[in-house]
């Protein structure tokens, strides 16, 4: 059986299509009324604690290590997290243990196993960030069978309601540690992505970190202290945080009040809405910046837009909703909010089915995706005498697409070329080098030999890089990608936490 995967950086859901071909979520096979698992992980010395058994895990034991927000370091080399035996631990190694929580709690309540799984990632996501994800289910020994942007699979959410006529939907989602605004059509027939844009570290645990610098300002006049040099007070800090942010962004609730204990002392933190939206200012500015990137990346306005859909937990903050609107200036019928904690992961069970099932579900196929970063060669500019980025493929094309660009070697023994592949989420962040590529042997080396390049992103996004002999018109063998060989010395911190038992 198939399913579809929210893999979020703060909670995570699989869900799967019932007998009626409704997408439904699969609860904790501890907990029946429990669907959301934390994104949390604590590895000590009899196994992985995982989900709300690890947040009661730091209730009992506040100085108990453990990793928050592995998605965001998806695709960087550094480890996010380090166990209770000092070994360093990658974001793939820490997602997988999430997923391996996810697919036993499908399976126990499925009684079916799990063949595969449809995972939802922020559309502004990387090569390397996508690779991460893949790893990470291939850690998790679970068959990835493709990767959805977060956007797309609410849009395919909202598409089971569509109406005959095609409309032009804006998704904006934010969730709990990213921001993708993506434009869509959709229609009975399908999914047409236009463009998506998006940032990382913008999102819930920013929100929350507003409060948390609102009770620090409170302790330190108090107490003159700086909690920042605790861990153990920061971590409880932060759960606080989220707790004071959920209720006083509640209903008619606009102050807080209550006690709490940090660094061995006790304080009471007062503040109210006004107070946290103020402090806030910055991520909403933000969130209206990507906003405007989007938009003027297909030349269309607000007015264009049929629906705004609100997705992802964040978007239920008040100051949120009310900031959309003002940008926007829509009428209140055309923005609306449809299951926002699950919207994601109902609409990645869809596509699983259509993607990999029997093919037939109640909600339009997706059929185009756009390409979500710019991708080209270093190479040298004679001008500039310095490598350059050349860009060969630009954002918010449709895929798949590829481009083929004519190389030369520069000696006349030279019997390999090699490539840097490149790759830039937009014209104002330096480009990030994907890979290394070197091909080879060349059949007749000599000065100036000439060998086509075919670069491209495949239909689901993921880059592809291939070589031929230009004057043959064979293809050149692939000898080794550097990224490949510098990313080994980790592997056995993948094995191993892949071997600990996940309660």
């Amino acid at each position: 059986m198939v399913v579809g995967i929210d893999l979020g950086t703060t909670f995570s859901l699989v869900s799967y299509l019932n007998s009626k071909g409704v997408p439904a979520l699969c609860p904790d096979r501890l907990q029946s009324t429990r669907f959301q698992t934390p994104s949390v992980v604590h590895v000590g010395p009899h196994g992985a604690v995982v989900g709300d058994l690890c947040e009661a895990l730091v209730g009992d034991d506040p100085s108990a290590a453990i990793c928050r927000f592995a998605k965001l370091g998806m695709g960087k080399p550094e480890p996010v997290y380090t166990g209770h035996d000092q070994t360093a631990y990658r974001p793939e190694a820490i997602s997988a243990l999430v997923l391996k929580k996810l697919i036993r709690d499908a399976e126990a309540h499925l009684d079916a196993e799990i063949t595969g799984a449809v995972i939802t990632i922020p559309a502004h996501f990387n090569e390397a960030q996508r690779q991460a994800t893949v790893d990470a289910g291939r850690l998790a020994d679970l068959p990835v069978l493709g990767l959805v942007e977060e956007p797309v699979a609410a849009a395919a959410y909202f598409g089971i309601e569509s109406k005959d006529e095609e409309q032009t939907v804006f998704v904006f989602d934010l969730g709990g540690g990213t921001l993708d605004a993506t434009i869509l059509q959709t229609s009975p027939t399908g999914l047409y992505v236009l463009a998506t844009e998006g940032t990382d570290n913008l999102g819930g645990k920013n929100f929350d970190e507003v409060i948390m610098n609102i009770v620090r300002e409170q302790y330190e006049a108090l107490h003159r202290g700086d909690l920042r040099k605790d861990a153990e007070s920061m971590q409880k800090l932060r759960c606080f945080a989220t707790a004071a942010k959920l209720e006083v962004n509640e209903g008619d609730n606009e102050s807080f009040n209550k006690s709490v204990i940090l660094g061995g002392k006790q304080m009471k933190v007062t503040f109210n809405r006004r107070h946290f939206e103020t402090g806030a200012e910055g991520l909403l500015e933000a969130c209206e910046e990507v906003c405007e990137r989007v938009l003027k990346a297909v030349s269309l306005t607000w007015a264009d837009m049929d629906h705004v859909i609100l997705t992802g937990g964040s978007s239920l903050l008040p100051c949120v909703e009310r900031k959309v609107r003002e940008i926007s200036k829509l009428p209140a019928a055309r923005i609306q909010r449809k299951q926002p904690h699950a919207a994601v992961a109902y609409g990645a069970a869809l596509l699983a089915e259509q993607l990999y099932g029997k093919g037939e579900t109640i909600a339009p196929p997706l059929k185009q995706s756009v390409t979500t970063n710019e991708l080209g060669l270093r190479v040298m500019d004679p001008v500039k005498k310095k490598a350059v980025f050349k860009v060969l493929i630009e954002k918010h094309v449709p895929v798949p697409v590829s481009v083929k660009q004519t190389v030369y070697t520069h000696r006349a023994d030279q019997d390999s070329i090699t490539l840097e592949l490149m790759q830039r989420k937009n014209d104002f962040e330096a480009p990030e080098l994907l890979g290394q590529f070197t091909f080879g042997p060349l059949a007749h080396p000599e000065i100036n030999y000439p060998v086509e390049v075919e670069i491209g992103f495949s239909a689901m996004g993921r880059t592809t890089v291939i070589a031929k002999d230009s004057r043959t018109g064979l293809k050149i063998l692939f000898r080794k990608e550097c990224r490949f060989e510098s990313d080994h010395r980790h592997h056995s911190h993948y094995q191993r936490v892949t071997r600990v038992m996940v309660v």
